[in-house]
């Protein structure tokens, strides 16, 4: 089965510059979700091995990473959202379709999100209290982890249109899952593998606060670094593996020198991560530099992989007849203009916000018992 005709609807901006944008965003959303889960399994760790508050620099450390994870949540969601409005538009029949094929799962994640959030904030009530939260922790990355999955099947099933009017022949009933693809697993496990990086990098920026003890700053800089060794080294495993299950032809469509880049700006990025966590891991140093040299590398990674992603659904779909690049265009510059003045001045805003921020007196951690 080829591709469905492309939507004859003009979409409102160039496609390089749509794409562009959907790149960025994507990689920021990407960072963000990143940063969550490797945040929720650190606190799983601290919780447990507090044991119900019994050690001081456990349950400050659950208590420095807890209390800011409501606002990481804000930014997974509102960075996850312009994405997938670009992906609707430059990608719409084949997106639509794959979110109805599995409608009851795909309307499920706003169930799903807003539980994962409740348990945040539970997870910071329960840590300021001096209680144990790494069922509450677990419960809330099992979440994110099933939301994770069920994007991962609707950007693999779009992906798939030879398979569309079979599972829709089986049942119109959206509970069906589609038949199991190779390439699903290395999407999921990217995610989930790189929250070990970027969140073990988050950690060792939290053992520089001032508002919390020598000890507990110890503890979170060591972990921190083991954990961003850990996931610096998974990713680099995922990122071939993700590559090795492509299918020849894919793998032959990726070979252009825009493409070639992108790898390595990934392995590049990801092997800068790993120096520098492993830096921090293997020395006392607590240098804010090596923690900032390892998030630029995690980022630089993770974009690159981004590319890459994007350049194997761009190849794939070619192959069944859809060619993004032919989308018709009819480009209105006096609204690109102003949405991208919002969008320079919104960056600056949320500078502006961080310098106060940093400015402000600091709260003292502290665990009230």
């Amino acid at each position: 089965m080829q591709y469905p005709h492309v939507d004859p609807i003009p979409i409102p901006a160039p496609v390089w510059l749509m794409k562009a944008l959907s790149l960025l965003t994507l990689t920021l959303h990407f960072f963000a979700v990143q940063l969550l889960i490797g945040s929720l399994v650190a606190v799983v760790y601290f919780s447990i091995k507090a044991k119900g508050g019994k050690d001081g620099a456990s349950s400050l450390a659950a208590l420095a990473v807890a209390r800011r994870l409501p606002i990481i949540m804000t930014f997974v969601i509102n960075l996850g959202v312009p994405p997938l409005l670009f992906a609707q538009v430059l990608y719409g029949r084949a997106l639509y379709t794959s979110t109805v094929l599995i409608a009851v799962q795909w309307i499920s994640v706003i169930a799903l999100v807003m539980a994962c959030y409740w348990l945040l904030y539970r997870i910071g009530d329960r840590t300021l209290a001096g209680k144990s939260a790494h069922w509450h922790a677990g419960g809330a990355l099992v979440l994110a982890a099933l939301v994770g999955h069920i994007y991962a099947t609707a950007m693999t099933l779009m992906l798939k249109p030879e398979i569309w009017q079979g599972m829709y022949a089986k049942t119109a009933s959206g509970l069906q899952m589609p038949p199991h693809d190779p390439t699903l697993e290395p999407r999921l496990m990217f995610v989930l593998i790189g929250g070990l990086l970027v969140g073990g990098l988050w950690l060792t920026l939290h053992s520089k606060l001032q508002t919390i003890t020598e000890e507990a700053g110890a503890l979170l800089r060591r972990t921190g670094g083991l954990f961003a060794v850990i996931g610096a080294i998974g990713e680099l495993g995922v990122g071939f593996w993700a590559y090795s299950v492509q299918p020849a032809e894919v793998q032959a469509g990726l070979h252009s020198t825009f493409y070639l880049v992108s790898e390595g700006v990934w392995g590049i990025g990801f092997v800068l991560a790993l120096v520098g966590a492993a830096v921090l891991l293997g020395t006392k140093a607590n240098s804010l530099l090596l923690s900032i040299v390892g998030a630029l590398g995690a980022f630089l990674g993770i974009a690159g992989a981004v590319i890459v992603r994007d350049g194997i659904r761009d190849v794939t779909l070619l192959q069944k007849g859809y060619d993004v690049w032919k989308r018709v265009e009819y480009s209105n510059w006096f609204v690109i203009g102003l949405f991208l003045l919002l969008f320079v001045l919104g960056l600056v805003a949320i500078g502006w916000l961080l310098t106060v921020m940093k400015a402000a007196k600091p709260i003292q951690e502290k665990v009230i018992s």
